[in-house]
């Protein structure tokens, strides 16, 4: 729940940030421009104008704080097996109330319980694994990865 949270303010942190980032340097690129065309530049201004670039600042680390907190609570994969099986990469399956079920990238829903109501796939346990060895499973991973990449090597 609080690595959720603490992603959720990333989020938020890094969408709100930049689109004021954006405003605030229109307005120190106008006010640097400024060729006084229309008449001086009321002096009040010259104080909202001094202030923009320490906002700027203060913005940045915002953004900046939003990207680390993304980055160091991102959501994991994880990775399943049985019996020294192959490894399955999947997700928390949140359909039943019932903790403990993972749904894998090759469709099954697995339990880390001994015993389950929802599926006959019991028994398996979490890993720290670098990457799927059931066949299904590294099809789907890898497949995700190509589709997510903008271009091939040509390109196209």
């Amino acid at each position: 729940m609080r690595k959720r949270l603490l992603r959720l303010i990333g989020k938020v942190l890094v969408i709100i940030g930049i689109p004021i980032f954006v405003l605030m340097s229109y307005g120190v690129y106008f006010a640097i421009t400024y060729t006084g065309e229309y008449g001086p530049l009321p002096s009040q201004y010259y104080q909202d104008i001094a202030i923009l670039p320490l906002f700027m600042i203060l913005d940045i680390c915002a953004i900046s704080i939003g990207v680390i907190l993304l980055k160091r609570f991102k959501e994991s994969i994880p990775f399943l097996i049985k019996d020294g099986g192959p490894i399955h990469s999947g997700k928390p399956w949140k359909k039943e109330p019932e903790s403990g079920l993972y749904l894998t990238s090759c469709g099954l829903v697995v339990s880390i319980n001994l015993e389950s109501r929802v599926t006959a796939h019991v028994g398996y346990k979490l890993i720290p694994a670098e990457r799927a060895t059931h066949r299904d499973c590294a099809l789907r991973e890898g497949r995700a990865i190509m589709d997510s990449g903008a271009s091939g090597r040509d390109g196209a």
